[in-house]
């Protein structure tokens, strides 16, 4: 039986709404409470709250903070609000915090202290005491280094399971927080195989690891993308991934949280930056700072309207002649807009699951192209009924119906192509093709719907 010294204590009070109110009340009448309340919160919901909270009241909750969670505290906390706190820490505290965090999480901390410290002098490796931890720094962001964390649970192939469990029962300093993985190297760090917590605790106690380990560990190099690393992760069910140099030694390892932080930030940010937001900014942000990031994007926005309006000017006198044109015009926009929103969606899903490659790319657009014809002719017919009904003109009813069907397929080719594109040239298509696409659709819906109405109506 594992003693009870072995485990944890984590605070186990959930940031409820009665708790998150209790400590709002608290900060605004009893301040002296506060460290009671702090006590009893996950450090991950403690970060939740500073989130939450106005710029003027972080300093009261972060001097309340125990000390021996301030470390996972801002590790948890979103990139712009961790800035901010790590500006209003005390030096000696933002050391302890450092020193506090395992290594993947400390040479995070170090880069963002480098990053937004006043002084240029200021060096990331300067803030790390050891050696290993400062190697971190030099990999590039959003590759498998970036994401590898030091600690590891290793052990010889002539170990056996009785020997490695009581070590591991043994609480050494150099064992990580929660180990999942023992990596069984040789002397020369060369990895061999792995052996899973729950299949070493199943093993004959007598029996040398080399025997019972899996000698195909799945393994990537610290070069490597991060999405590369998350298909390794998705694909075969794992919860460790061995990073490995190019002469196969272990240099350090990837877990299943870094992992879910990784998709969920890169999910959060692809849909903050596709409309003009960053998702690492902090929500109590000066107004000036917002305006600032979100500015460039309303300028886009305005120059592809420009566009659209530029157009619609060709065919001022038709629009000034038949009136209800402008009238439809609308609905022209919108439902080419409707059309390549769907086919862009199934297209950036594609390329970043990997589904779709040069060989099956014009396979994929013959069938999309098809499909949009498809869902064309059916909605110009509506649209057809319905202008013919409303405005009794089935001359226009057949302009319009021919105009939803060219721009069905306009929409068809813009949401596939773009993308590709995109891609092609290393530019993320889930933050661009939405305003490149919906410029195809306005621009070539109206010109195709006016010119039309001008040839065949006027």
């Amino acid at each position: 039986m594992v003693e009870q010294s072995h485990y944890v204590n984590i605070p186990h009070r959930n940031l409820t709404d009665d708790a998150y109110i209790e400590i709002l009340v608290a900060l605004d009448a009893t301040p002296e409470k506060l460290g009671a309340l702090l006590a009893d919160l996950h450090p991950a919901d403690i970060a939740d709250l500073i989130e939450r909270l106005p710029r003027d009241h972080r300093r009261t909750v972060l001097a309340n903070i125990p000390a021996e969670h301030l470390g996972d505290v801002v590790a948890e906390l979103e990139e712009g609000v961790q800035e901010h706190v790590l500006q209003m820490l005390h030096p000696d505290d933002v050391k302890q915090v450092i020193n506090d965090l395992e290594s993947d999480d400390a040479a995070d901390i170090a880069q963002v202290l480098e990053d937004i410290a006043d002084d240029e002098d200021v060096d990331a490796e300067d803030l790390l005491d050891d050696h290993q931890q400062k190697k971190l720094l030099e990999f590039e962001p959003d590759t498998a280094g970036s994401l590898m964390q030091l600690e590891v649970a290793a052990a010889l192939p002539t170990d056996r399971v009785e020997q490695v469990l009581a070590y591991m029962r043994s609480d050494a300093e150099d064992l990580p927080e929660n180990p999942g993985t023992v990596f069984v190297v040789d002397k020369r760090r060369k990895l061999l195989g792995t052996m899973s917590i729950n299949r070493l605790v199943k093993a004959p106690l007598k029996a040398k690891l080399e025997d019972v380990m899996r000698k195909t560990p799945l393994t990537v190099t610290p070069d490597q993308s991060s999405d590369d690393v998350v298909k390794v992760f998705e694909k075969y069910d794992i919860h460790n991934l061995a990073v490995v140099n190019k002469r196969g030694q272990l240099l350090g390892r990837i877990t299943i949280d870094d992992i879910l932080d990784t998709v969920m930030d890169d999910a959060a940010w692809r849909q903050s930056a596709a409309a003009g937001v960053d998702s690492s900014e902090d929500l109590f942000a000066p107004a000036v700072v917002t305006a600032r990031s979100r500015l460039p994007w309303l300028v886009v926005n305005l120059g592809t309207a420009i566009a659209a309006a530029a157009v619609i000017s060709l065919f001022e006198d038709s629009i000034a002649k038949l009136t209800t044109l402008a009238v439809l015009m609308p609905i022209i926009a919108s439902s080419g807009g409707n059309a390549t929103t769907q086919t862009q969606t199934v297209i950036i899903r594609g390329l970043a699951t990997g589904s779709i490659t040069r060989q099956n790319a014009w396979a994929l657009f013959k069938k999309e192209f098809a499909a949009g014809n498809m869902t064309g002719f059916v909605i110009a017919l509506l649209m057809a009924v319905g202008v013919w009904l409303v405005f009794g003109n089935p001359m226009l009813a057949l302009v319009i119906a021919m105009a939803t069907v060219a721009n069905h397929a306009i929409a068809a080719f813009g949401g596939w192509v773009t993308p590709l594109v995109l891609k092609r040239y290393n530019y993320d298509p889930a933050i661009s093709t939405g305003v490149i696409t919906t410029t195809f659709t306005d621009v070539g819906g109206f010109f195709v719907f006016l010119g039309l109405a001008t040839l065949m109506l006027l």
